[in-house]
């Protein structure tokens, strides 16, 4: 079944720039990195302006994290949600993973209380109330 999504794309453009054997690899790749550079972007805009410029590193360091853990992300997602096919998500993820930017430690510290309240609740607790 063929599907029109930019990891399909990416992969027919790359069977005809690097040849069929590569392009299953290439292709899933070039779309975490361009969607991971349009997250970096929109990240990069929250910046101060001083901060600006290191742009070149500070698209180095979300792609390179976006390349190093988008697919592993991907499948993770995939089997929480019960799909086999993982391709489709790798776009957002490197998306969202690009936007998050340097927002990533006080992403973690939310994530934690919040997985810390729901299972304080499971176990009983009152959540801290005096």
């Amino acid at each position: 079944m063929n599907q029109l999504d930019p990891v399909n794309v990416a992969v027919a453009i790359a069977s005809v720039l690097f040849g069929p054997a590569l392009a299953g690899v290439i292709g899933p790749y070039a779309v975490i990195l361009i969607a991971s550079t349009v997250g970096a972007a929109w990240a990069l805009g929250r910046r101060d302006q001083s901060a600006r410029l290191g742009a070149a590193w500070y698209f180095l360091r979300l792609n390179a994290t976006a390349l190093l853990v988008t697919v592993g992300l991907a499948s993770l997602a995939g089997h929480w949600l019960g799909h086999d096919d993982t391709g489709w998500m790798l776009a957002p993820i490197a998306l969202l993973v690009g936007g998050v930017g340097d927002d990533w430690p006080r992403l973690a510290r939310w994530v934690f209380e919040r997985v810390g309240r729901i299972l304080e609740r499971r176990a009983g607790g009152d959540g801290g109330a005096a």
